[in-house]
């Protein structure tokens, strides 16, 4: 008879204890993380076009995501390289970000575009670059120079060399070829 007492006095005690246990479990929540998945350090890639490479990237941190969007929190320095080997023309941001669906790069902070060959040069707060399109654009303020003007804008448009560009309300002096023609002379 006292062992039944005392199995029944430990069969209550614990009961307390089995049921806490099982409230806790209820109580945790699956937390879904949404950080990096991979972080590389002093990371360097090239493009490539036809076995020549086209496009350097570096940058001191990348973050990689689940859905494969990348994270630059540090400075980012891309570099175009012509047929020849040789790099004409240089972008650099204070930070950006690849998104993978868009396959667009945006980079941003005291964002600075130089084509030494054309010698033109661009600054910004923002700027995409498409790899696919081979296009760079910005919808914020821009301020470009040449050798024959000095432009500030509201957004712009422009192949990746920057050889050719379309700029979006305009304020600046730029140099425009002659919109007369020869006086006539014939009375």
């Amino acid at each position: 008879m006292k062992f039944l007492r005392l199995l029944l006095l430990l069969s209550v005690l614990s009961a307390p204890v089995l049921f806490s246990c099982e409230d806790k479990k209820k109580e945790e929540k699956a937390v879904h993380y949404n950080g990096p998945v991979m972080t590389v350090d002093n990371l360097s890639i090239a493009y490539s076009d036809s076995g020549r490479v086209t496009v350097k990237m570096s940058t001191a941190k990348q973050l990689k995501m689940q859905n494969e969007d990348e994270i630059y929190p540090k400075a980012v320095y891309i570099n175009f390289i012509d047929k020849a080997g040789v790099e004409y023309s240089s972008l650099r941001g204070d930070s950006g970000s690849f998104s993978k669906v868009n396959n667009l790069y945006t980079l941003r902070g005291n964002v600075f575009f130089f084509n030494r060959t054309l010698q033109q040069s661009l600054a910004t707060e923002e700027l995409f670059w498409n790899p696919l399109t081979k296009k760079i654009y910005s919808n914020q303020k821009v301020k470009i120079k040449t050798p024959k003007d000095n432009l500030v804008a509201m957004g712009m448009e422009a192949n990746q060399d920057f050889s050719k560009y379309s700029i979006k309300k305009p304020k600046g002096t730029f140099m425009v070829d002659s919109l007369r023609s020869e006086p006539d002379t014939t009375l």
